[in-house]
This record gives structure tokens, sequence and C-alpha cells, in this order.
């Protein structure tokens, strides 16, 4: 598809556990104020688990309708009727349909459809904004990333003036006992790309962008994808779809990979993701651009990450500051340039990588848009 359009983020929102928005998100990061926490009632085993679950008396859904309500209230838009919504999500009203089987005894009887499918969560903002049209992306921890590329897409096309992109993932007992199944769960903060790491955290989030064609200080410059298919839980171990995934970022950006100032990485803290996007990262950009994993803050929020990390990567380029990654010790990767302080740096171009079961693959170039003045 030929581009026609410059894409730019005209407002963005985001909450989890290390803060219920953006700021108190990215002070977090700044602070190593880790919001990964032990809990209990979530592994059928009874054990602790240390998850990324949000410390709040409000509901999942009403902290996702604050941040849609910030972006909206300080954008140029009066409401969403002429807004396409696209929604990332890997696990869509799983934490209601649990909820309500376990209050009802185990019964199904009753149960709403629309809130425990996979577009529930579109079905529950189009209930409260009524938006022009709406989909919903799954394709587990790249679906919002996902949702960007196709945001992106209906913009550069001019299919809209507007897309909302809304990645959110709820904790949900089958995600958390699913991922202890494959014996990946740290029970402490994960430390992405250390060689003595321990796996890593299950998070919910909810990460909100407004993308349009008016000029703004941050562009999205280029996506990437692709589908190696190497395994159904493990990428490729030299990270082949990872590159493939960055250099078609890159391609489409129109920029060549040492000018990249920033990469905020995938980095689950497993064996099998930080290896391979490590060998990914040295392979292209042997210029050695600062890099840094934000969920050992945040958490791994599944289908949210995407969004809710490339909010955090628009902020890094607009304070010119790169967090530091929280407790990294032994680097297992030398020759990646892992920030082990936060960094205050001017910085033009960042690119945040997602990754996901199956070999789906998703990257992303942001550009800050200097005043020429």
């Amino acid at each position: 598809m030929s581009k026609t359009k410059d894409i730019y983020i005209q407002q963005m929102g985001a909450s989890c556990c290390a803060g219920l928005n953006r700021d108190e998100i990215f002070d977090s990061l700044l602070k190593s104020k880790s919001g990964i926490k032990k809990h209990e009632g979530f592994l059928i085993d009874g054990t602790l688990s240390a998850i990324g679950k949000i410390d709040s008396f409000k509901s999942f859904e009403t902290l996702m309708f604050e941040q849609v309500d910030e972006v909206l209230n300080n954008s140029s838009l009066a409401n969403f009727s002429d807004t396409f919504l696209v929604v990332g999500t890997s696990v869509g009203g799983m934490s209601w349909s649990e909820d309500q089987f376990i209050q009802s005894g185990g019964s199904c009887v009753g149960i709403d459809l629309n809130r425990q499918s996979i577009y529930s969560i579109s079905h529950t903002l189009n209930q409260k904004y009524n938006f022009k049209d709406s989909i919903t992306f799954s394709t587990a921890c790249t679906s919002s990333s996902n949702a960007i590329v196709f945001a992106k897409e209906l913009l550069e096309a001019g299919a809209c003036e507007h897309v909302l992109v809304v990645g959110a993932d709820s904790i949900s007992l089958t995600t958390v006992n699913g991922f202890n199944a494959l014996g990946v769960l740290s029970s402490e903060p994960s430390t992405p790309f250390d060689s003595d790491r321990t796996g890593m955290n299950v998070a919910e989030g909810v990460g909100v962008l407004l993308l349009g064609n008016t000029p703004s200080d941050i562009r999205l410059l280029g996506v990437g994808c692709s589908s190696d298919a190497h395994n159904i839980t493990h990428p490729h171990p030299e990270g082949n779809g990872a590159k493939l995934a960055i250099q078609n970022a890159l391609d489409d950006a129109g920029i060549e990979a040492n000018v990249i100032d920033y990469i905020n990485a995938h980095g689950t803290g497993t064996i099998a993701n930080d290896s391979a996007e490590g060998r990914a990262i040295v392979s292209l950009f042997p210029h050695a651009p600062l890099v840094g994993s934000t969920k050992s803050i945040t958490g791994h929020t599944l289908g949210a990450c995407g969004a809710i990390e490339l909010v955090i990567s628009a902020m890094a380029l607009k304070k010119g500051l790169v967090p530091q990654n929280f407790q990294l010790k032994n680097p297992e990767i030398l020759e990646l340039n892992l920030a082990q302080k936060n960094h205050s740096v001017e910085m033009e171009f960042a690119l945040s990588n997602a990754f996901a079961f199956g070999g789906n693959n998703v990257s992303i170039v942001l550009q800050k848009v200097y005043d020429e003045n």
C-alpha cells in the first residue's frame, strides 16, 4: 500500500500496575519502582504468584474508560462518532467470564456472550462511545501492535481521519496458570537480558493511542511485521523473525538502522525471548543504540503491551529520557547497550518491539518531530 499521508500520535494514555496514568508509569520507570507484587488466589497449586495486578479499588473497565475519556478530552474531537476503533487484546472477556462462572457455582446460564468473547472490549467501548466502526485483533502478545499496524494502514489509505487504538488485557486465572504450566513465571520482578533471570510476570493494563494526520511532536513513521512460525511457543533461536520484522519497520520508515537512538525491547525475561531478540538487535544495530525492557516495572501486559510500550517509547522521545533496566546486574549479551542507569539524551528515532507465540512479530518506529523554528 502506498503512503499518502503522514501519521501522528494525537493523544495517548496508559494504565497498569506501575501507575494509573502515563505520567505515573514513566515516573515509576525512572525511579525503578516496580508494580510487580505477590498475590494469593491466582495459581491453582495455592502458591503466591508475582504478577502485575493494578492496585486500585476501581474496576478494570472503569480504568479503561478513564484513559479513553482522558484521550478524548485532551483531543480536538467532540466525540468518537467519526472515529474508527481498533482493539488489541489476547484474552478479551476471559476474566469477566471466569468471575461469572465462579460466582454462579459453575453455571453458564445467563452469561452474556458479548461480555465473554474476544470482542468484548470493543463491544463495551462501543456501548459508551458509539464509534464509527470497530475491529478486534487477537494475536497474543502482538495484539495491540497489530492493531496499530492496521490503524496506520487505514489512515494512510484515507479511509478515515482518526483511529483510536486500545490495547487492553486484564488478569485472568486462565492466563496466569497457563504461563505457569509453561514454567516461565518468576516469583520476583523479572530481569530481562540478565544471565540470572528467573522468568516473566503476567500483568494487566490499558494503552490508548489516538492516531491521525494532524501534525504533532510524535510521528508514527514505520511498521514491520513477520511470521516465522518456528515453534508454537519459542521464537527462532537466531531471532530470524524478529530481524525481519525490525528490518521491515525500518524499510517502511525509509530510514537506516544506524539512526535509531533507543529500542524498547519486548524483553519478557524468558531465556528464549531474550536470547532471540538480543541476537536480532546486535545483528541489525552495530552502532549499539540504548536498549531497555520496561516489563520488570510494568509486568508483561500481554495483548496490551504493544500499545502501552509505544506510549512509553513516545514519552521517552518527548522527554529525552531512557529509563534504566530495573535490577539488571549481569547482562547476558555484552554487545547489547543495555541502559543500566537513566539516560538523558536527545533522540529522534525510537523502535518498539512486540513478539508473540507462533512467531508473530511486530516492530514500530517512532520519530520525534522537532520544531524547525
